[in-house]
């Protein structure tokens, strides 16, 4: 949020608080502190802290001087310094969610050996959201002609969902409300997984009631709390993890804590350091086992008899109250129950008759503590300081509700979303299950034999997956790197009877997190697989692989990767031929740290997302989008230029090297000029045309769509036709293109969001006597994204199999065969 804090609340109470009630204390069950209070015996898991909003230097609005001086200040918050500041604070886990951007991933100081980072966004023009755990920016776009404003919300909630990440709704006090406090039209978007219910610098009152009322229309999702911190000028106060909240995860892993906000099992505290924490569970079947948790909902029928439980820590005896909130009228009735606290350490329960309506309880707890926001409006209305409260009813924690009921609560907006469209596209299940996540396929075709291969997330880990398929039929699934629980966004190629298939892997660390690339051969045709092989492992990231097939059976390989004090470059390696990769993308490129006076004075420009395609003759050719040509890169101004002379959003062009017998090729730039364009692929066909296309969009960070580019050269590179859009209409969001040849034909696919029922859909189009023929849409069930091609085949993920709009992660892969 843009705010630059006017009140200052007295940092001698905030130390004197902090010491009475000493350090983290107990009960923690993080990764690095022993929990007093054990976790039911089910759900099985632990408890992490963690903070879902915290802004950088790389975010537009930054730090105090900067905002206080319309960008041209010195920045003087980086990324070292938050995450430096969570450790302090006795974080487990830190997202850095900067304004609509995914640059703060390509800074080198993204990097703790005691955090586990995951990657974050505070997405959106308007309302402000985080989703958590993407791959890239969400790209908030405009409003389609005849759709509802708040459509562009639900396609955002769609496409972050598509990628395995968890959407959180930002101080809804601010996004959400009409100036009357009711409801706007944002509150229709159906899926969001977490609201932030506490933030430091806005009216939880409101944000709390809201979640109230959406919980009573039949939405389900967790509370958080969050710093939303972007001044070090307020750390004594409020910072990373102050407030913090704790996600109950299955281990400690990035995509074990992604689930729990996902699911809503969090539970929040004014402090890692200097709160009580809250735990609610429940027990409807008599057995002594509190089955579910904060977060969950649980099916018993109406009158059943039930235990509520609470069990409250590092509370400071007869100056602390705990709070029983229940639906429907909930903080405008009043508690249902108020518990006083006589021991630091205590178990309160609440017996509870099942409602025949679905149903919410969640607990506040408040006594004598730090002020547990800053109201900024209080500046100039003083008696919206509550001086009744302050500091001696202070908020200490929240929990999330348990929903309790005869059966599951569905969504029951103002406006409904359309109906989804129900057309069969004859497409055919290929790798995933009901309940579980697949996402980010691809597709390799060679001697009538298709190779699938997709990414499966489930609890706590992440894995690989390859599918064989051939004219008897489909192979049963084989994992390909069954010793890891963190494979991810694993490629795949096949010439002849040779098939590869990469990936990135983490089983070294996740805090820091050092993934590396592997990759594994079959010489059959994927009957059998030798062995995996570490390609790349370094003191560093390597990330996001791809593959393709010399003639004799060999792989080339393909990465991008950043270390201390390095930019993200990409690199290759026939593993045939070079000892070591070669750097594609450092010539040329100036790289320095940040001096003493300004964070936004180190550069260090990205060249990322890199991708692979082989020619009949041999040739090589590598794309991938790069910033070094904006004039601030990874930043959106720098010491003494303004919003007008500065790039919210990068420059970012798509770049392309090509290789013939170990030798490279400059770069040469491909985009369009002004735009950002990203998310290249490359293919050649039989002919040796040598095809390429990317997203592309205005440099403004939202309210504007992406559309697809292309251009192709027929003489080995040397010449190129201009870029041309595809299929584009201008008020619909098209993206991540993907292109397979089959002969001398090109065709491409992408996911795009033009149909009738606002759902992501694949289109496809082919490239005809120089011209990109009209797009074709698949107008099939559910969410469509993530197409890869290759020959006749296109797979993709779609979320077709699920059985509700909210709460239900079931993504799986589907295969379809293309017409000539």
């Amino acid at each position: 949020m843009n705010r630059l804090p006017r009140l200052f609340c007295s940092l001698a109470v905030s130390a004197l608080l902090v010491a009475c009630q000493g350090g983290r204390g107990q009960p923690s069950a993080s990764a690095s502190d022993a929990d007093a209070t054990p976790v039911p015996a089910e759900p099985e898991g632990l408890w992490l802290a963690g903070d879902t909003h915290v802004h950088t230097d790389h975010s537009s609005d930054g730090s105090a001087l900067r905002q206080g001086l319309d960008q041209r200040g010195p920045g003087n918050v980086s990324v070292a310094d938050q995450i430096g500041q969570g450790e302090l604070n006795g974080l487990d886990w830190l997202p850095i969610t900067d304004h609509r951007t995914f640059v703060q991933h390509y800074d080198p100081l993204w990097e703790s050996s005691r955090l586990i980072l995951i990657t974050g966004e505070e997405a959106n023009g308007s309302p402000h959201a985080n989703p958590l755990g993407a791959v890239d920016t969400i790209v908030q776009g405009s409003v389609p002609e005849g759709r509802p404003s708040w459509s562009r919300l639900q396609t955002s909630i769609w496409d972050a969902h598509s990628q395995g990440a968890a959407w959180q709704h930002n101080h809804p006090d601010d996004g959400h409300l009409n100036d009357d406090l009711t409801r706007n039209e944002n509150a229709n978007a159906v899926g969001a997984d977490l609201v932030e219910g506490w933030n430091s610098y806005s009216g939880i009152e409101r944000s709390m009631e809201y979640a109230e009322a959406q919980w009573n229309d039949g939405f389900r999702f967790g509370i958080t709390a969050s710093s939303d911190s972007h001044f070090r000028e307020l750390w004594a106060l409020t910072g990373p993890g102050v407030p913090s909240t704790r996600a109950f995860a299955p281990n400690a892993s990035a995509r074990g804590v992604i689930q729990a906000m996902r699911a809503g099992r969090t539970t929040t505290t004014a402090g890692e350091r200097r709160a009580p924490y809250v735990f609610l569970d429940a027990d409807f079947n008599a057995d002594g086992l509190f089955e579910a948790m904060a977060g969950d909902e649980l099916q018993v029928p109406a009158g059943t008899p039930g235990v509520l439980r609470i069990r409250l820590a590092r509370a400071l005896p007869l100056l602390t109250r705990v709070h029983v909130y229940a639906s429907p009228g909930g903080r405008v009735e009043g508690p249902i129950q108020t518990f006083t606290v006589t021991a630091p350490n205590q178990e309160f329960e609440l017996e509870l008759s099942a409602p025949d309506q679905p149903a919410w309880y969640y607990v506040e707890v408040r006594g004598v503590g730090a002020p547990h926001s800053i109201d900024l409006d209080a500046f100039g209305d003083p008696s919206r300081l509550h001086l009744d409260q302050l500091i001696v009813d202070e908020r200490r924690a929240i929990s999330s509700p348990i929903f309790i009921g005869p059966h599951l609560a569905e969504p029951e907006p103002a406006e409904a979303l359309p109906p989804m469209l129900t057309r069969d596209d004859g497409a055919q299940r290929v790798l995933g299950q009901a309940g579980q996540f697949a996402g980010f396929p691809d597709v390799a075709v060679s001697d009538g034999v298709t190779h699938v291969v997709a990414e499966r997330h489930m609890p706590g880990k992440t894995g690989v997956m390859y599918r064989r398929i051939d004219a008897n039929g489909a192979a049963e699934p084989i994992e390909l790197a069954p010793l890891s629980a963190s494979a991810r966004f694993v490629r795949v190629a096949a010439r002849g009877q040779d098939v590869w298939a990469v990936w990135q892997d983490e089983r070294a660390s996740q805090a820091p997190r050092r993934p590396a690339i592997y990759a594994r051969h079959s010489a059959n045709g994927g009957l059998s697989w030798a062995p995996e092989i570490v390609v790349r492992a370094l003191d560093g990231r390597a990330e996001m692989p791809d593959v393709a097939v010399l003639d004799d059976g060999s792989p080339v390989i393909v990465w991008q990767e950043i270390a201390a004090g390095r930019a993200f470059d990409v690199m290759v390696q026939a593993l045939a031929r070079d000892v070591e990769p070669v750097n594609l993308s450092a010539a040329g490129k100036q790289t320095n740290p940040a001096n003493l006076v300004d964070t936004r004075s180190a550069r260090y420009p990205a060249s990322i997302w890199p991708r692979l395609a082989v020619a009949p003759d041999g040739q090589l050719a590598v794309v991938f989008h790069d910033n070094r040509n904006d004039p601030d890169p990874n930043w959106t101004s720098q010491l003494g230029t303004g919003e007008d002379e500065s790039t919210e959003f990068d420059n970012w062009d798509v770049m392309i090297a090509l290789g013939q017998d170990g030798q490279w090729s400059a770069l040469h730039n491909l985009g369009v000029p002004e735009r950002a364009d990203r998310h290249a692929d490359v293919v050649f066909n039989d002919d040796g045309r040598l095809v390429v296309a990317w997203d592309s969009k205005e440099m403004r960070p939202a309210g504007v769509n992406t559309a697809i580019y292309s251009t192709w050269s027929d003489d080995k590179g040397v010449s190129w036709q201009p870029p041309q859009s595809v299929a584009e209409d201008a008020q619909m969001m098209s993206q991540y293109p993907r292109l397979g040849a089959q002969g001398s034909l090109v065709r491409m696919a992408w996911y795009d969001n033009r149909a009738s029922d606002w759902r992501w859909k694949i289109m496809t189009a082919t490239l005809h006597a120089g011209v990109w023929g009209d797009g074709h849409l698949l107008p099939a069930p559910g969410n469509n994204t993530w197409p890869a091609l290759s020959a006749d085949q296109l797979v993709f993920a779609s979320t077709r199999d699920a059985k509700r709009a909210q709460r239900d992660v079931t993504q799986v892969i589907y295969r379809i065969e293309l017409p000539l």
